[in-house]
């Protein structure tokens, strides 16, 4: 009896072993006796996978095998696999992995025969105003426990917001990976769904509605019975100072609280809540609840921290602490902000500032305040 899962599973042993030649979808649509666009069609339906997608995952897992198994040069291996050079062959080696081929080379893996790669999502192109169109997706391999968020076409007016969150830059392309990470699973998920959004929000090209996050963290923070603070830009906004927030950034004062923080809110994770103890805090993530909230985590030699210390007010009739004016203040002569800086300046009724606008000291809250 025909079935289209034999024709499928014929397609994959045709591209296995031709997978070193120079494939193309004529060839493999005469040899099948289907029409290019009817196969492309069945096979996507069928494997929820593109065609060309999986010719090129393919080739890329072929190759990676040989730079696991061999010592052939990366060179050869690239030339032999159909790509005119070394370069092209790494963008599209990092697109698959998330890594180069010649960190590929060096890691202690499972054999690539047994990984799975599959494109989570395309979770669309969106259009920087007055830029080309931003492609933006997940990728995850399984049995690695990896996966990837990545970003092409990326006009040059938004790479500075790429790397300043750690995105590894491939000519207009940008990648962010990550490697055995604990519930990995949410973060793919979430930013499947609400990457393109966050994305947007964070280069401000749509309004984040950041008070709708705060209600909904507030309501989730309160069934945890632990103490935190609001930082940022939101906080800003909470003092009544007026500023325009792209997410609401969080500080749990203890670092005691990390565990029972990180498993309430890492089912909202889109980056996920990791110890990172040898930087200035000694944890940090990012959730998405209709905007980005970041959480970070004082550093453990500060504890205990004196709530005291910070500003208070009543929002929407639940008291909130949030950084006091001077913190702010600091914060943003840190990052080189001196509009903001008057502002804050004019809020607490003081002279505007003759203070330089560099850093002399790194900032306690660099990796969180903005």
């Amino acid at each position: 009896m025909f079935s289209w899962y034999d024709e499928v599973q014929k397609i994959k042993a045709w591209i296995d072993t031709n997978i070193e030649g120079n494939i193309s979808l004529a060839q493999l649509s005469s040899y099948m006796g289907y029409s290019p666009y009817y196969l492309s069609k069945k096979f996507h339906e069928l494997e929820g996978i593109p065609l060309k997608e999986y010719i090129l995952i393919s080739r890329i897992q072929h190759a990676a095998a040989r730079l696991h198994e061999t010592n052939d040069r990366i060179i050869d291996i690239a030339l032999s696999h159909g790509y005119s050079s070394q370069e092209a062959f790494s963008r599209a080696f990092m697109k698959v992995y998330g890594i180069t081929p010649w960190s590929y080379r060096k890691l202690q893996k499972p054999s690539p025969s047994a990984e799975k790669c599959r494109l989570l999502h395309s979770v669309g192109r969106t259009k920087p105003r007055g830029g080309m169109d931003m492609k933006i997706y997940v990728k995850q391999m399984y049995d690695w426990n990896y996966y990837a968020f990545i970003a092409e076409d990326v006009d040059e007016k938004y790479w500075d917001y790429f790397r300043e969150n750690l995105w590894w830059q491939i000519g207009n392309s940008f990648i962010r990976s990550y490697d055995n990470v604990r519930d990995f699973e949410y973060c793919a998920e979430n930013f499947t769904k609400y990457g393109e959004t966050a994305i947007k929000q964070q280069l401000k090209l749509v309004a984040a509605p950041w008070e709708n996050a705060l209600d909904r963290f507030i309501t989730e923070i309160n069934k945890l019975d632990v103490d935190w603070y609001v930082h940022g830009s939101a906080a800003m906004a909470l003092w009544g100072i007026d500023v325009r927030p792209k997410d609401v950034n969080i500080i749990i004062p203890n670092y005691s609280d990390f565990d029972k923080v990180r498993d309430h809110f890492c089912k909202f994770a889109i980056r996920p809540i990791e110890r990172c103890e040898n930087w200035v805090m000694s944890g940090y993530g990012e959730i998405f609840m209709e905007a980005v909230i970041g959480i970070a985590f004082h550093n453990k030699e500060l504890e205990p921290y004196d709530m005291s210390r910070l500003g208070k007010i009543t929002y929407k009739g639940t008291e909130v602490y949030l950084s006091n004016m001077e913190m702010l203040r600091q914060d943003n002569i840190d990052f080189n902000r001196p509009e903001r800086v008057k502002a804050i300046e004019e809020k607490m009724g003081i002279k505007s500032s003759d203070t330089p606008m560099d850093i002399k000291n790194p900032p306690i809250l660099r990796f969180i305040g903005r």
